[in-house]
């Protein structure tokens, strides 16, 4: 995969219950989306976001999330 130092993320949910995020990128680390990119969890108020960062562009991580989507996951690209 590419480097993953850009400043685009995706974000693959928001949830009350820390482990439920990390559940999630346990069915979604190794998919080639997201392989490569760091596990972000996000802090936001009552929540934490989960989100997988580093990528170049918004067209990637657009990318990335249509990919996702496809397998069934859901997803929206985000910048840092």
């Amino acid at each position: 995969p590419a480097a993953a130092n850009g400043a685009w993320r995706v974000q693959l949910g928001a949830f009350g219950v820390p482990g439920n995020a990390e559940a999630l990128w346990n069915r979604v680390k190794n998919r080639p989306e997201v392989a490569g990119h760091s596990r972000l969890i996000v802090p936001a108020g009552r929540v934490v976001k989960l989100q997988a960062g580093g990528y170049a562009s918004q067209a990637d991580a657009q990318a990335a999330c249509n990919r996702l989507s496809a397998g069934g996951f859901t997803c929206i690209a985000v910048r840092d």
